[in-house]
């Protein structure tokens, strides 16, 4: 299928969660903060939402490079690409690129509300999850801070389309019971403003610790185990936690969590 056949059933489907893998030459060197400033010109409706309708990642096969960018609002597939067609013809930055971006994966929020009565769920992260709290970033992705983001942008993109999830995350009725992963750190520029001397942008930059690898989670308290099934089965398209339009947070949900 065509990336704008793609785009054409989404439309035809309504709303509908989408990945998109946009390959990258083999030698490109990533920055984060040129990929944000790229994607967000193109997807941020709303610069000032506090939760966005997109993320991404950077998935690594052998010597292939590519992006993984979810987007949980489906007006922005043709938005994003339109910007990567004007940008293979006529790049700005460093980052060059061959191809467009096609479609990786799809799910209604009506499949994603349709959850499975499961009791442990395994969890690959791809790329650093952070999480805030308060003014600082905590590295560690305890339960109830990853469904917490997940119901967060369920509320913002999926509850007016489905309705909400019946989940009460105060009782922690989520734990792990398995680890397999360590965190890391990264210097990586936020954003931009103007210099006080004059017509300069002056980078701001922020140390970010994340956790990457595999948590197991499992049910240990009363709560309705098909809308937790759904909070996880949505992580691959909405990303966990904070930054991640800065392509933190990337999830990917192995085989056996989502048969």
């Amino acid at each position: 299928m065509s990336s704008m056949a793609a785009v054409r059933g989404v439309r035809r489907c309504g709303g509908l969660p989408s990945l998109w893998r946009w390959h990258l030459p083999a030698s490109t060197e990533l920055d984060r903060h040129e990929i944000q400033r790229l994607l967000s010109r193109w997807l941020d409706v709303d610069p000032h939402s506090p939760r966005k309708a997109w993320s991404w990642t950077a998935v690594s096969s052998g010597r292939e490079t590519a992006l993984d960018i979810g987007l949980l609002d489906d007006t922005l597939a043709h938005r994003l690409l339109d910007g990567a067609d004007t940008h293979r013809r006529r790049p700005s930055g460093t980052l060059r690129v061959r191809e467009q971006p096609i479609p990786h994966a799809t799910v209604t929020w009506a499949q994603l509300a349709d959850g499975r009565d499961r009791a442990e769920w395994t969890v690959e992260f791809i790329s650093p999850v952070t999480f805030r709290r308060g003014s600082r970033l905590l590295p560690w992705p305890e339960p109830t801070a990853v469904l917490g983001s997940l119901l967060a942008d369920w509320r913002a993109f999926g509850a007016d389309i489905i309705g909400d999830l019946p989940v009460e995350l105060s009782v922690d009725p989520v734990v792990v019971t398995a680890v397999s992963g360590a965190s890391r750190v990264e210097q990586v520029v936020l954003h931009e403003h103007d210099h006080s001397l004059g017509n300069v942008r002056e980078p701001v930059r922020a140390t970010i610790g994340g956790f990457l690898g595999f948590l197991r989670y499992a049910v240990e308290g009363p709560t309705d185990r098909r809308a937790i099934d759904s909070l996880f089965r949505l992580a691959p398209f909405a990303g966990v936690g904070a930054h991640t339009t800065h392509g933190f947070g990337g999830t990917r949900l192995p085989s056996a969590t989502t048969n």
